[in-house]
């Protein structure tokens, strides 16, 4: 399929909800015409989410986290968990859009209905605060934050747990509470309490991250990614989780273990392991300036598909890619795509090789062939 199921599934449920606009309306009803697959997806997605349960029976009280642990333990039951941006953005918008008109929170300018364009903080209580706009200083459930464009931390709070939503196009940073720092790529989240009040500093990562370490000799620090954890002491490593089968990690300085199921692995600065969890845990060198190269906004590629690059183009810039012409989805490409420049720019040095022509349809749409 030439569009990434996450983009469907993020269609789909705001067809549902009700809140999806005329022009993602026709993208959808084009996709289902050309997208076997997509028909699939979408009836999957009726199947289970149709009448629209998290609408009804929505109580004053209810916290985002109760919406997330149903549609979990709904995803559970056909052994097809997958959490992906996509059902994020829209669950938060449901539950957003609830409180905004919801009286008992009617009167909290700091809560908003969540874009899928904007970085997300969903605080433990349910609220949800829009990132990365601009310089604000709020208090949130009794949470002091600080944030800017890229970056933010606070103060207070206890060991419930926030996620912070970085959407396709962006990318942000957060100083926790220990005085570690979490550099979020596009399209990735990050769930983590507010304060590390228990023997060990625990997050969760989906996607892709930075995170530089702040010593703490009495209390390792653990990142859960799927299928296995990773266990550091003060240190500076890069996790990629993009696809959740295939985990990798790339230490640059201190010290990294390994957990799997099946195995553990030490892991030494300059050496960085790629497992899923069926694998046994190996370590290689790894080019630290093409691995981070994310952090400036530079993504190298080397002999990589078209197919492959367009959950590239729409991870970094929010495009959503449609490949009109099956056979150039296998052409390979070498090359560098730069998120502080047009994507047109991109797209044109692309194009010099002759194997594929592009346009945008009058709905922003990327259409290859």
């Amino acid at each position: 399929m030439s569009v990434h199921p996450e983009y469907i599934e993020q269609l789909v449920l705001d067809e549902i909800a009700g809140v999806i606009t005329p022009e993602d309306s026709a993208t959808l009803k084009s996709l289902l015409a050309q997208e076997p697959e997509a028909l699939v997806i979408r009836n999957d997605l009726y199947a289970k989410y149709g009448n629209n349960p998290i609408l009804e029976n929505l109580p004053d009280t209810l916290p985002v986290e109760k919406v997330w642990e149903g549609i979990r333990e709904k995803k559970k039951s056909d052994g097809r968990l997958r959490t992906t941006l996509g059902i994020a953005a829209t669950v938060l918008m449901l539950v957003g859009t609830y409180k905004i008109l919801s009286p008992r929170f009617r009167q909290s300018g700091f809560v908003h209905q969540l874009s899928p364009k904007n970085v997300a903080l969903q605080m433990p209580g349910g609220q949800v605060v829009n990132l990365g706009i601009a310089e604000q200083q709020l208090e949130v459930e009794g949470v002091k934050i600080n944030s800017s464009a890229d970056s933010a931390s606070y103060s207070g709070g206890t060991g419930q747990l926030a996620t912070l939503i970085v959407p396709a196009g962006k990318e942000y940073a957060i100083t926790l509470k220990d005085g570690t720092i979490v550099q979020l790529n596009a399209q990735s989240s990050m769930r983590f309490p507010l304060n590390f009040d228990g023997p060990s500093r625990e997050i969760t990562i989906s996607g892709e991250a930075y995170i530089k370490v702040a010593k703490d000799p009495t209390r390792a620090f653990i990142v859960h990614v799927p299928h296995s954890t990773i266990q550091v002491l003060g240190t500076e490593f890069n996790v990629n989780t993009y696809d959740s089968s295939q985990v990798s990690v790339a230490l640059v300085s201190g010290i990294v273990r390994i957990h799997t199921p099946q195995d553990s692995l030490l892991v030494h600065p300059g050496f960085a392991v790629h497992y899923n969890q069926d694998t046994k845990l190996t370590e290689a060198p790894f080019d630290l300036d093409s691995v981070i190269a994310w952090r400036n906004g530079l993504y190298f590629f080397h002999n990589t598909s078209l197919s492959e690059l367009t959950a590239v183009i729409y991870r970094w810039y929010g495009v959503q890619v449609v490949i009109d012409t099956p056979e150039v989805a296998n052409r390979h490409f070498s090359g560098a795509m730069d998120r502080k420049k047009p994507i047109e720019q991109f797209l044109e040095s692309l194009q010099l090789t002759g194997q594929f022509n592009y346009n945008f349809d009058k709905d922003g749409v990327l259409h290859l062939k």
